[in-house]
């Protein structure tokens, strides 16, 4: 599931106005490389939306069916505490639950042959 939590008005090139909803995925617990601890995490993205700001603002807490996924796109540069990073993902949302997430990457995962690609190698 994934919960509107928020939105924002943006303004593009030609001077037109739309909606975009700030969606966040389900708590998740990381364990942190460096300190092997855990931590909690959800994941964040924003869609764009046919809604005015009235409509919006109604939207703030409804939860719909899916998940935000990590997707690969051309590098590009990103400032986050005055440090520059180059990253190739964005965060995007899709209809797809994790338990489906999980079951295509399990199939995925599997060779022609019925070996998954880590016992084959």
């Amino acid at each position: 599931m994934v919960t509107v939590t928020n939105y924002k008005t943006v303004e593009t090139d030609t001077g037109d106005t739309y909606v975009r909803l700030q969606l966040e995925g389900d708590l998740e617990m990381i364990k942190s490389v460096k300190t092997g601890n855990f931590y909690a995490h959800t994941k964040k993205c924003s869609i764009s939306s046919t809604f005015d700001e009235v409509v919006a603002q109604k939207m703030i807490g409804k939860q719909l069916p899916g998940s935000i996924i990590k997707e690969k796109v051309e590098p590009y540069e990103y400032e986050i505490n005055g440090e520059t990073l180059t990253l190739s993902h964005r965060w995007v949302n899709t209809d797809e639950t994790a338990e489906e997430l999980a079951v295509k990457d399990l199939v995925q995962s599997v060779g022609t042959n019925g070996q998954s690609q880590l016992e084959a190698a």
